[in-house]
């Protein structure tokens, strides 16, 4: 039988690291535990970010940071004395050890001291709800940190920290040989249905496509790319993980922590300091510089995914912050990357109280040269070649659905992204194909022949399967398809396909799957749970969902058919199903009683007098579903889509990305 790859892998790493007396690098397992001390930190007390087996491209910029943690594991106890002298060392190739300052030519950073607390057992991390005594123990840092270092030559790199006669931790990091693609993409949009899995694509196939002897007519638009690959969605410290970590990882070639966004996190209190990693967007900025890049998200500005091309922060809810990261960049970095379209909600942190200090940020990206844009109609008008920033709403825009059937729904939302306090109806807002369709005529006429770089997420795919709405998210998902095929025609009308990288992937799962059908007429009719139950087609009972697409838009024309699909997700709290559509908004299924979150009595969907109730499998302060740890897929077409075939890491993305670019080796722009 032969070994697996990623079997290989490692043990070419451990034959690497044990051979011979000259290294004392061992390659560790993560070890067993839901709370550990801090993220990538196996050492008794020493960490080092970037962490263990880290992979770099040659001349791509990170911060090193090495904390020293003093801690007993018996609360009672005095903290020990803090590590104040420990050295921090670098060497290439298992060559000579050197002081990490002299090997980056840098002079030494100050010693940075502070302190937290660590629950390192679920008794202390839940000891609050259930009114008993916790014992968090307290850890006191010593920390340095080397700020935009980079590695410039490929190879075997390791970082030591010694910190007694005998006490050291050692990590190695892998720099890249660049590699050339066989046909370099001029251009590369990458499309993110967020939270989506396969489940949600059979389940969009099933709504949105007919069918005779159970074959489909058609399949979905992105399923005929020419490459399918499966992306292990992991986080560093964790086997779940978050859409910002998950996004950072496509972005940086990095895996973080949940909630971060371009930096490994560390233990100090300030979220911007965190150790940061390179982005591919500002990796364009310096090796490509004439590429245009645009962000498009059905979220707002401020989100994770779209964050994690432009920001870099321990904490993804630092909005106000995010935005002036866009045109300002981070604090001792390499600049902005300064997207040349952004087209998102989250009007209120450009704008008013919760901007960065009440700053006006329309008016800094005006005097930027941005053109504004704030509705479906001014952005359908505009032509030109200017940067182009369009805000349409505050907070995230409204789904597929406000914005096309229950546009009433969004009356009195006072959501206008001038402030005014006036509505954003959701016939105003454009949808993530007119977005997309925008940016891709703006970003042809600003990056010419040297081509553009594209992000466009459906972000609603993730926000609604939170909320169990499923009829929304599939909605949200088709929207996106329908985007695909409009954009591979707008590829081929304007000439760019045949250069054009297209990609379709997720951030991360939800466990969602569809298990048969459920008659709508049935269920509504009986009172017992077992005669509700009975409603539930499985096997040959299942027959086919009711929906239809006659007028041929992507779209089902009905989406309250009498048989409807039996679907939901394995992680979720405590609620009612009766698998139908809300028509007051999106649907909520459960609401707080004390510390914990319980079926809600006023759910539209399942509490009408037909729902079944479904016991939750969450801790009870989880008042929404959660994400699961499945692979998600990737749909690759056009030049270089070839490398995205096979199973991979999701921080392999940014290094496939780059090769199709071109963008591995320094340019001769770089500065």
């Amino acid at each position: 039988m032969k070994t697996g790859f990623l079997l290989t892998s490692l043990a070419t790493l451990c034959s690497i690291a044990l051979a011979g007396s000259k290294s004392d690098y061992v390659l560790r397992p993560d070890p067993e535990g839901q709370y550990p001390r801090l993220g990538a930190c196996p050492d008794a007390h020493a960490c080092i970010f970037p962490p263990d087996v880290s992979t770099f491209l040659p001349g791509g910029y990170f911060d090193l940071r090495v904390e020293m943690h003093a801690y007993d594991l018996d609360a009672s106890k005095p903290t020990p004395p803090v590590f104040d002298n420990f050295k921090t060392l670098v060497r290439r190739d298992n060559g000579r050890w050197e002081d990490a300052s002299k090997y980056f030519d840098l002079s030494t950073p100050e010693m940075e001291s502070w302190n937290f607390t660590w629950r390192n057992t679920i008794d202390n991390a839940y000891a609050h709800n259930f009114n008993r005594t916790g014992n968090p123990i307290n850890v006191d840092v010593t920390s340095r940190a080397w700020r935009k270092v980079k590695f410039d030559k490929p190879g075997t790199y390791q970082v030591k920290v010694q910190y007694g006669p005998k006490q050291s931790y050692t990590v190695q990091y892998t720099v890249v040989e660049p590699k050339r693609p066989k046909k370099k993409a001029k251009n590369v949009i990458l499309f993110i249905s967020d939270g989506t899995n396969v489940g949600m694509i059979t389940a969009a196939r099933a709504v949105a496509r007919a069918h005779t002897s159970g074959k489909y007519h058609d399949f979905l638009n992105f399923e005929k790319f020419d490459h399918l690959g499966h992306i292990i969605t992991n986080s560093v410290d964790s086997i779940a993980t978050d859409s910002a970590n998950s996004a950072s990882s496509y972005s940086t070639g990095h895996k973080s922590s949940p909630d971060a966004l371009g930096v490994y996190c560390d233990s100090s209190k300030d979220p911007f300091d965190d150790p940061k990693v390179e982005t591919i967007t500002e990796l364009i900025r310096r090796r490509q510089p004439k590429k245009a890049i645009g962000i498009v998200t059905t979220a707002s500005g401020g989100d994770a995914t779209p964050s994690a091309f432009v920001a870099h922060t321990r904490d993804r809810d630092t909005h106000a912050e995010i935005i002036d990261q866009v045109i300002n960049g981070s604090p001792n970095w390499v600049g902005p990357a300064v997207p040349d379209v952004w087209l998102t909600g989250g009007a209120e942190f450009f704008k008013g109280e919760e901007a960065l200090n009440g700053a006006d940020y329309y008016e800094k990206f005006k005097n930027l040269g941005y053109k504004l844009v704030q509705n479906k109609k001014d952005l359908k008008k505009y032509h030109d070649d200017e940067k182009l920033l369009g805000i349409f709403r505050q907070g995230n825009l409204d789904v597929w659905f406000e914005r096309n059937i229950f546009v009433n729904n969004t009356i009195g939302n006072k959501a206008a992204p001038d402030m005014s306090g006036k509505d954003a109806l959701g016939s105003d807002q454009p949808g993530l194909d007119d977005m997309t369709l925008k940016a891709l005529e703006v970003l042809k006429k600003r990056g010419g022949k040297d081509g553009f770089f594209l992000m466009s997420e459906a972000a609603s795919v993730d926000k609604q399967l939170h909320g169990l709405d499923y009829p929304r998210a599939w909605a949200e998902l088709i929207e996106l398809d329908v985007t695909v095929k409009k954009t591979v025609e707008w590829l081929k009308k304007n000439g760019e396909f045949e250069d054009t990288l297209i990609l379709v992937t997720a951030d991360h799962t939800h466990s969602f799957d569809v298990w048969g059908s459920v008659d709508q007429e049935y269920i509504a009719k009986q009172t017992g749970e077992e005669e509700k139950r009975n409603a539930i087609g499985v096997y040959e009972r299942a027959g086919w969902p009711g929906y239809f697409d006659e007028d041929g838009d992507g779209f089902p024309d009905n989406w309250n058919p009498r048989v409807t699909l039996a679907a939901g997700t394995a992680g979720a709290p405590d609620h009612y199903e009766a698998w139908q559509l809300a028509k007051s908004g999106p649907r909520f299924g459960s609401e707080k009683d004390g510390h914990w979150w319980r079926a809600s009595e006023k759910d539209e969907v399942g509490n009408f007098g037909a729902g079944l109730k479904w016991n939750g499998n969450l801790p009870v302060d989880k008042k929404v579903g959660v994400h699961s740890i499945s692979d998600v897929f990737i749909y690759a077409n056009g030049p270089s889509s070839e490398l995205f075939g096979r199973t991979y890491e999701n921080w392999d993305l940014f290094f496939k990305m780059t090769q199709a670019m071109d963008l591995q080796r320094p340019g001769k722009h770089e500065h």
